[in-house]
């Protein structure tokens, strides 16, 4: 288990930027390279299971998350099922002068030999900064569109 916090800012405002991060039907629009697909099972209130095709570490597979949307600021994402099982994502939006903060709490687990490779938890860290950076600019560019 390895857990650690990213930060990066959008100059969003946060209920825009926050709901484009919480509308999972249509995430695979906003990062179409890593999320091939997305399929709600179950939405009750404010929790949402999702069947997700996404493209991980340049193979495609199948995951199960739960999404769970707490209005105005709070998303907390689940993986159920797959390589990641047991990892969850805490996403905080908080509004700035410019923009928004977005704050990102990880509680990394890797299951099965993916345990066993050295340093694959730091990569998989770098990895994360990266995309969470790329779906900044995504987001920004979508809300253009939209």
């Amino acid at each position: 288990m390895t857990s650690f916090n990213l930060f990066h800012k959008s100059n969003l405002d946060r209920d825009s930027i926050f709901k484009i991060s919480t509308d999972v039907e249509n995430f695979h629009k906003v990062m179409p390279e890593y999320f091939k697909s997305l399929k709600i099972i179950n939405n009750v209130s404010n929790e949402t299971i999702v069947l997700e095709s996404i493209l991980f570490m340049g193979r495609k597979i199948e995951i199960e998350t739960k999404h769970v949307i707490i209005q105005p600021n709070l998303h907390k994402v689940f993986i159920l099922s797959g390589p990641a099982k047991g990892t969850s994502f805490i996403e905080t939006y908080a509004s700035n002068s410019v923009g928004t903060d977005i704050s990102v709490e990880v509680d990394l687990k890797l299951n099965g030999i993916l345990k066993l490779i050295p340093f694959l938890k730091i990569f998989l860290l770098k990895k994360m900064n990266s995309v969470m950076s790329e779906f900044v600019i995504c987001a920004e560019s979508y809300a253009k569109s939209i």
